[in-house]
């Protein structure tokens, strides 16, 4: 089948909803689906695809068409995606656009949208596209809370076109070989890694706090904007430690390694903002697959993929109690292995090929691989 992955998303790009686009691509390909992702040209221009695949560490075959960056208007992209769309005579549309998934439904092509957008968007192409999901051949809208979907339900969803699927991993990429590379991390452990963006909703104020109160642990941050790592370095100066490091942004590919080396991942988001209740970030599903312990704040957004079987949990915005439960956690060994293994064995389901076996299945039941699927969550944010 010929699959059509619509975002405007800059090629090249870090951000999350770029990484998830790409590596949802490959999941359609590893199934067997020719894929193509339309998107934009960076700022200075198209990327070879070979830098791309090494960038996103992509191991089966995407098409690129690269729509140039000047395309900023919204319309403009639209008509250029669609049009891509019905000359290739795509079979089936995913998307991450508001305006590209109404008219590829309104020309018969099956589609499906992916969106996280927050409650308080109010966006007019946005609510229109909600609106638009009546429509037959829109198949479904795909995201990752309950709390979201029943916001969207309220916006003119029906009920049975949403799919509540989390954010998931490359487990190919990130599952730990038999035989580890040379550790990227600086200094002397025990090394505790956190990998992702830097802003402070992400927890990283507790975290140089709770390193204040233990100066024998290395911690490092792997990611983050220049301007953030910036922010998060003065902090860290300003509290005196010698105990961090920052590496700022690294390609996809490269993360991995960061995990492997280290004794203990931290995923700690804040509970005052508003994302605690719907998050599903990147980065669990990479921590899960990486067999290295992980320990997460106890927000409800959290709780409705992993258990205490999978990992440690610590109350969110609590420097003491981090710099505890990460002291009892590096002194655990049995615990370690269980939850290490089950961790493992929860990242294999959260794969991008069975997350784009799952949605092929909502979407296009007579045309797609059958195969394992997600537990999905119930209202009450349980994993059913």
């Amino acid at each position: 089948m010929r699959i059509a992955v619509v975002a405007p998303l800059a090629a090249g790009s870090s951000f999350a909803h770029a990484i998830n686009s790409v590596k949802m691509a490959e999941g359609f390909a590893r199934l067997g689906h020719d894929v193509e992702i339309v998107c934009r040209t960076s700022e200075t221009g198209s990327v070879a695809p070979e830098l791309l695949r090494d960038q996103y560490g992509l191991r089966s075959a995407v098409g690129w068409l690269q729509l140039p960056y000047d395309v900023g208007d919204q319309r403009a992209f639209t008509f250029r995606a669609v049009a891509r769309v019905l000359r290739t005579a795509a079979d089936f549309v995913y998307a991450r656009h508001y305006r590209a998934p109404l008219w590829t439904s309104r020309f018969r092509v099956p589609t499906v949208v992916e969106t996280h957008a927050h409650p308080d968007n109010r966006a007019r192409a946005y609510l229109r596209m909600m609106r638009g999901t009546r429509h037959r051949s829109f198949r479904a809208v795909v995201t990752i809370s309950r709390v979201l979907a029943d916001h969207y339900v309220g916006l003119g969803v029906p009920p049975e076109k949403l799919l509540v699927l989390p954010d998931a991993v490359d487990v190919e990429l990130f599952r730990r070989p038999s035989v580890l590379p040379p550790s990227p991390l600086r200094g002397e452990g025990p090394h505790v890694v956190y990998a992702g963006h830097l802003y402070d909703y992400k927890g990283i104020p507790t975290v140089l706090e709770a390193a204040r109160k233990m100066p024998q642990v290395r911690f490092h941050f792997v990611g983050g904007w220049p301007d953030d790592v910036a922010r998060q370095q003065s902090r860290a100066a300003a509290l005196g430690l010698e105990n961090v490091e920052f590496y700022g942004l690294v390609s996809h590919g490269e993360v991995p390694p960061f995990l492997w080396h280290a004794d203990l991942l931290l995923l700690p988001p804040s509970q005052h903002h508003p994302s605690a209740r719907w998050t599903s970030p990147l980065k669990l599903g990479e921590y899960l697959a990486s067999e290295t312990p992980v320990l997460v704040t106890d927000i409800p957004a959290l709780r409705a993929w992993v258990t205490d079987e999978h990992v440690w949990w610590v109350p969110p915005d609590d420097a003491q109690r981090l710099a505890e439960r990460i002291t009892e956690v590096l002194g655990e060994k049995e615990a370690k292995r269980r939850r290490v293994q089950a961790a493992r064995e929860l990242a294999e389901r959260f794969s991008y090929r069975e997350r784009a076996r799952r949605v092929l299945q909502a979407a296009m039941p007579s045309r797609s691989d059958t195969g394992a699927s997600y537990a999905m969550p119930s209202r009450s944010g349980k994993a059913a």
